[in-house]
């Protein structure tokens, strides 16, 4: 099956759902990525004095690490990150990707996650209503106009979430994960300094931050893993609320339930 991710930032998929694409792409699915920012404020040092360098530096890792996991093809669109809104524009842009793309499933960040980040709240939510409605021919009709074609999309598959329905086996592809996590350095150099200068507004330190920090990220990722697979009584996993769309949704329980595959 062909999948689509969606995501607001380009570290969004290999945190949250990372082991999930390894373990796809290696049963033989294709996996497509909608990346709708580069993430291009998310620094706090003073060497990224441009939105634009930030922006390369975060391209760049991201195609290294979607390279790593294997997948088929990653999109960049550029908007800036920390403005998104659940707009008729941003839907737009969603829904001519998804009939672009053509998958059956697609992977977004869960819009009732109660996040402060307002570009995940905006992308999953316009996620969401682009699946349900890309398959409608007077949806945007220009896009037939312009040779693409509707796309049925069945399910949306919410990453990030505190409402899990569906866990997902990652015990095979978790150091995968990890190590393509790693490619993102400037991100976990972010990770780093906000703890530091948060703890520092409490008057408190910790030596967490003053070792290796990358190892730190990759035992976290770890640890996650295992929490999530904690629940499902497996080794280590991914957290996700699988929801059909249309009527799939209401009758889901009838037809065996709907999972990741």
């Amino acid at each position: 099956m062909r999948y689509l991710v969606v995501e607001a930032h380009p570290d969004d998929m290999v945190f949250f759902c990372g082991g999930t694409v390894a373990r796809l792409i290696e049963k033989g699915h294709e996996i497509y990525v909608l990346t709708l920012t580069d993430g291009q404020q998310g620094t706090l040092n003073p060497k990224y004095d441009t939105t634009e360098k930030l922006a390369d530096t975060m391209r760049a890792e991201h195609a290294k690490a979607c390279k790593y996991l294997g997948v088929k093809e990653v999109k960049f669109i550029g908007l800036m990150n920390h403005f998104l809104e659940n707009t008729h524009e941003l839907r737009e842009i969603i829904v001519r990707h998804v009939r672009e793309v053509q998958p059956g499933a697609v992977f977004t960040l869960d819009p009732w996650n109660q996040d402060e980040n307002p570009d995940h709240r905006a992308v999953g939510m316009a996620t969401l209503e682009a699946c349900s409605f890309a398959h409608m021919h007077l949806f945007h009709p220009e896009h037939l106009d312009e040779g693409l074609k509707t796309a049925m999309v069945a399910k949306v598959i919410l990453y990030k979430t505190d409402q899990p329905n569906s866990y997902y086996d990652i015990a095979g592809t978790l150091s995968r994960k990890v190590e393509a996590a790693m490619a993102y350095e400037s991100q976990i150099e972010l990770m780093r300094d906000e703890g530091v200068h948060r703890l520092a507004v409490l008057e408190k330190s910790h030596p967490l931050f003053e070792g290796d920090f990358a190892q730190i990220v990759g035992g976290g990722v770890q640890g996650m893993a295992a929490e999530a697979g904690a629940q499902a009584g497996l080794e280590a996993a991914e957290a996700f609320h699988v929801r059909g769309l249309g009527i799939l949704e209401n009758i889901k329980e009838l037809i065996g339930g709907l999972d990741v595959e």
